[in-house]
């Protein structure tokens, strides 16, 4: 009769398996944000998360009998199930990722640079992740991940935070010898100082007249700010343009707030912001104008005769060229350390502001919430806008287009107290929207216009490098400059109409009424 396993045996193997599942699923999670950095597949994730239960069943000992323990363990648990490749990838994460590293061992293997590679990347999420644990209290939790190409932050939390984290820490020598960006592990008490979880999206900014415009603008940049890192993942895809036109929309509306709100707060704290805002628009900026060019003259080719429709081709060609030449500026910001260290620190000074926030003197009768200076500033904004009317006679094309910029710091300044504004408001907005809309058609035909004559100009060049026999017809580009000369024309002469039935009393009796509430 067999004898009974010992209690404490029992005790000991618990300890151990719950252990090894629970690096799992750390492991696994660090996989999975790291992903980007390792563009390893599903497979690998599979051989991280069986090495994490294995790895328990081999005992440490010198390398040679290790890797050939692990090497039959492997085979034991995988008879015919995993191809030789991936079991002496799986054997190399089970043994090299416990005790001291050296990589003459690994390389000793016989890996090619592909599977030592991947080797590498596994027994360094799995020692990490092993670190993690070093307490063995199934306790310390991953809150949050940064990821970029120059540094990765993780927030970890639990009553052994403390210890875990310092042995994950020192665990992660190897991911960064392996040539990955530095990793940083911080219990969550620490990363109130660096880190912060990210605003996640909601409906309304949650803006009361009650509000000081200092707690009013954060409110703002925060709703903003969300919507820029939701079509952030989107943005680097490129599957959609509208969410790099989503993603712009939300960084221009925040440097609109940074002109509202700016007397509420110290202009040297937020001005490193206000140039990562600027810096991001501009980068996603040149992307988008592109889009909207390669759009339009999409739609324009359609119509055309189906014998024609190919002449538009070295058009949309040069100009898919431009485009994805600046979306790869683009992407590459995305990941620099310039960017990361922006959205970080600005989300930090979003949740505590600290001294970047104005003193307001609680003994003096100073204006200092929403419902004093709201009217005000839209007051301002509409000023601004009227005082082009003297120049519409006339106006160029340039007026026309600071006239839209103006509209739009209007529109933007009513939509950041939309919520406290009377019911008219939506109204208001509407009408602001197609006026901006009509100059905003106007602005992409002028440089439509400009970027189709610096097209022709570059093919006159090309085409006389080319047999007389060879050269093509640009008879249909042509046309389409002047189509878009015509539709500038429209736009130009019809804009008296859509200005008329934007200035009007009406307009302003509706936005005073929607003012008058507060």
């Amino acid at each position: 009769m067999e004898e009974p396993t010992p209690i404490s045996d029992h005790t000991e193997q618990n300890i151990r398996d719950s252990h090894a599942e629970y690096v799992r699923k750390l492991a696994g999670t660090l996989f999975d944000c790291t992903e980007p950095l390792h563009e390893l597949g599903e497979n690998s994730r599979q051989i991280l998360a069986d090495a994490a239960i294995l790895r328990e069943m081999v005992k440490p000992q010198k390398k040679k009998k290790a890797l050939r323990s692990a090497g039959k363990l492997v085979r034991e648990q995988f008879p015919g199930g995993l191809s030789s490749n991936q079991q002496d990838v799986l054997t190399a994460v089970i043994v090299f990722s416990q005790g001291n590293f050296k990589q003459k061992n690994l390389t000793s293997m016989g890996l090619d640079p592909v599977q030592e590679r991947e080797a590498l990347t596994l027994i360094s999420l799995l020692r990490i992740a092993s670190g993690l644990n070093e307490t063995r209290s199934q306790s310390t939790a991953i809150q949050q991940t940064e990821v970029s190409k120059e540094m990765i932050w993780i927030v970890v939390d639990g009553p052994e935070a403390s210890v875990d984290a310092t042995a994950g820490q020192y665990n992660a020598a190897l991911w960064e010898k392996v040539g990955y960006p530095e990793i940083k592990i911080l219990e969550s008490s620490e990363a109130q100082k660096e880190i912060l979880p990210y605003p996640e999206p909601v409906e309304v900014s949650g803006v009361v007249a009650e509000d000081s415009m200092a707690d009013a603008g954060l409110k703002v940049f925060r709703f903003h700010f969300a919507n820029m890192l939701v079509y952030e993942p989107g943005t680097r895809s490129g599957e959609n343009m509208e969410d790099l036109h989503k993603m712009r929309v939300a960084t221009r509306r925040m440097r609109a707030a940074f002109i509202v709100f700016e007397d509420a707060f110290q202009i040297k704290y937020v001005r490193p912001y206000l140039k990562g805002l600027r810096m991001t628009g501009r980068m996603l900026g040149r992307v988008r104008d592109w889009d909207v060019l390669i759009d339009n003259a999409s739609r324009y080719a359609e119509n055309l005769p189906e014998d024609q429709k190919s002449d538009m081709v070295p058009l949309m060609d040069a100009w898919t060229a431009a485009r994805e030449h600046n979306r790869d500026r683009l992407c590459s910001f995305l990941d620099s350390e310039e960017y990361t260290e922006f959205r970080r620190t600005f989300n930090l000074f979003l949740n505590n502001p600290g001294p970047g926030v104005l003193p307001v003197p609680d003994n003096l009768p100073i204006p200092s919430r929403v419902k004093e200076l709201a009217p005000v500033l839209i007051y301002e904004r509409l000023a601004e806008v009227r005082a082009f009317e003297p120049l519409l006679v006339d106006a160029s094309i340039e007026t026309l287009h600071a006239l839209r910029i103006e509209i739009k710091r209007l529109r933007y300044t009513v939509e950041f107290f939309q919520d406290i504004l009377g019911p008219d408001v939506g109204s208001i907005i509407d009408q602001m929207k197609s006026m901006q809309d009509h100059l905003g058609e106007l602005n992409d035909d002028q440089i439509a216009a400009q970027r189709i004559a610096q097209f022709l100009e570059d093919w006159d060049i090309d085409q006389e490098q080319l047999p007389i026999s060879e050269r093509r017809n640009p008879e249909t580009i042509v046309s389409y400059m002047a189509y878009n000369h015509s539709e500038l024309h429209r736009l130009t002469a019809t804009f008296k109409d859509v200005w008329a039935a934007f200035n009007q009393e009406e307009f302003r009796r509706q936005l005073a009424l929607a003012i008058s509430v507060l």
